[in-house]
C-alpha cells in the first residue's frame, strides 16, 4: 500500500497564504513565458488554468491578481516536511513540492499495526493541513488524496481517512475522467495533452471506458503512452523511487544593491567558499546543489545543478553555476546555496602535468591542521569584490579558507 501526502496549490499557499479565497495567481517570472503559474479555486473557477497565457487569464477574469512566486521558500518548506516523515520512518518519493509518496506496510509494526496509525504519524509529522490517502498504488492514492473525503461509500476503511483497499481499486478508478491521467502521465508532456484529447472525441471519456480495451487496440492506436494510460487506468503502476536523504547543509550572502555582473560572480565564489570551508561538510565531496536568490521586486528565484562527478573543487563548482547565476530574471537581494547530496570524502586525484606545484599541497595540509585545532576562522581568504569601490567592505571580503 502507498499513501500520499497532498497539499493543493502548495506554491500558491506559500506565496501567498492569505488570499487563497480571491481569483489570484502566480506572475510569470520576468524574462520567462508570460503565462501564470498556480491558480486559486475562484481563478479555476473563471475557467483559468497554470500555464495559460497571461493576457488570455487577465480577459477572461478582469479582477484576477498576481502575486510574485517563491519556489526557493517553497522548496525549503517542502524539504522540510519531507525530512519529518523521513524522521517517522518514512522512504519519500517527491516530484515536485505539494506530493510526496512512501510505502505504508514497512511502517505499520512502529505506528500501533494499523494504517490509521502510520496516517496519524504522518500528519502529526506534517505540521501543516495536509490530505493523506493510502491505495495500492501511486496513482490511485493521488487521486484519493486530491478528493479528500469526497469517496464513494464503502471506499473508505477507516472513518475520515481515504483509504482504498485493492478489492475497490477498480471500482473506483472507473468512474474517474481520463484528464486525470495527467496525474500519473506528467501534465508537462505535449504529448500527454494530446493523448486525452484525442481519448475524449473517441467517447473513452472515463477511466474505465479505456480499462475495458484491450492492450493490441491501445497499442495500435497510442503507442508505449497509451498503453502507460492503459496501465493507470487498470491500477497498474510503476514502484517508488525514494530520494536519498538531503544533508543540512547551506551557505548565504546578503547583495549589496545594485550588484551584477562580475560582482555576482564574485558573490557566487565567496558563497561557494564558504559552503565548501563550512565544518558540516565534513571532507566529503559534493553530488548536488540548489542556488537560490531572494528577487529585488519580491519573491525568489531557484535552479539545481548536480555533478558529472563528487567534487570539492570551487573552480569546477563555479563554472557549472555561472551558466545558471546568468538566467536571474532580475537584481537580487541574497543567494543561497545548499548541498542536496554529499558524497563519501576523496583524496587528491594524482595527474601528469608539467610545472606542478608540490607545495601546494602542504599549504593545504597546513590549512586543515590549522582549521581543525582553532577552527574554522582560523585561516581566512581575501576575496575582491569591487575594486573600484570606495567602501572598504565592498572593495573585499575575508571568507574562509576552502579545506580541499
Amino acid at each position: 500500500m502507498i499513501a500520499c501526502v497532498l497539499i493543493p496549490r502548495f506554491p500558491l499557499r506559500v506565496a501567498c497564504p492569505d488570499r487563497l479565497d480571491e481569483p489570484v495567481a502566480l506572475a510569470p517570472l520576468p524574462g520567462t513565458r508570460q503565462a501564470v503559474g498556480e491558480v486559486s479555486a475562484p481563478a479555476e473557477a473563471a475557467s483559468i488554468h497554470p500555464g495559460m497565457a497571461l493576457g488570455e487569464a487577465l480577459a477572461r477574469c478582469p479582477s484576477l491578481r498576481l502575486t510574485p512566486a517563491d519556489p526557493a521558500r517553497a522548496a525549503e518548506l517542502w524539504d522540510g516536511l519531507l525530512e519529518r516523515l523521513e524522521g517517522i520512518g518514512a522512504t519519500v518519493e517527491s516530484g515536485r513540492p505539494g506530493e510526496a509518496f512512501f510505502a505504508v506496510e514497512g511502517l505499520r509494526a512502529m505506528h500501533g499495526g494499523e494504517i490509521a496509525g502510520v496516517i496519524a504519524a504522518a500528519r502529526l509529522a506534517a505540521q501543516m493541513p495536509v490530505r493523506i490517502a493510502v491505495a495500492p498504488n501511486r496513482f490511485t492514492a493521488f487521486l484519493a488524496a486530491s478528493r479528500g473525503k469526497r469517496l464513494s461509500r464503502g471506499l473508505s476503511e477507516v472513518d475520515g481517512e481515504a483509504i482504498i483497499l485493492t478489492g475497490a481499486l477498480s471500482r473506483f478508478l472507473a468512474a474517474h475522467q481520463v484528464a486525470t491521467l495527467g496525474a500519473g502521465l506528467g501534465t508537462d508532456e505535449p504529448a500527454v495533452s494530446d493523448l486525452i484529447a484525442s481519448l475524449k472525441r473517441l467517447g473513452l471519456d472515463t477511466l474505465g471506458k479505456l480499462a475495458a480495451l484491450s492492450s493490441d487496440q491501445v497499442a495500435d492506436r497510442f503507442g508505449q503512452l497509451g498503453l502507460r494510460a492503459l496501465r493507470l487506468a487498470r491500477g497498474e503502476d510503476t514502484p517508488l523511487r525514494p530520494r536519498e536523504p538531503q544533508e543540512k547543509l547551506a551557505a548565504e550572502i546578503e547583495l549589496p544593491e545594485g550588484t551584477a555582473g562580475s560582482q555576482l560572480d564574485r558573490a557566487l565564489e565567496l558563497l561557494v567558499e564558504r559552503l565548501l570551508a563550512a565544518p558540516e561538510r565534513k571532507e566529503r565531496t559534493v553530488l548536488a546543489l540548489r542556488l537560490s536568490a531572494q528577487l529585488d521586486s519580491g519573491g525568489s528565484w531557484s535552479t539545481e545543478q548536480v555533478l558529472s562527478r563528487p567534487s570539492t573543487s570551487m573552480r569546477v563548482i563555479c563554472l557549472l553555476l555561472l551558466p545558471r547565476l546568468a538566467t536571474l530574471p532580475e537584481p537580487a537581494t541574497a543567494l543561497r546555496l545548499r548541498a542536496l547530496a554529499l558524497g563519501p570524502g576523496g583524496g587528491d586525484q594524482l595527474e601528469l602535468a608539467s610545472g606542478g606545484e608540490p607545495g601546494r599541497g602542504r599549504i593545504a595540509a597546513a590549512v586543515r591542521e590549522a582549521c581543525a585545532t582553532i577552527g574554522p576562522e582560523a585561516v581566512l581568504k581575501v576575496v575582491e569584490v569591487d575594486r573600484r569601490s570606495r567602501v572598504p567592505e565592498r572593495r573585499v571580503l575575508l571568507a574562509p579558507y576552502p579545506r580541499q
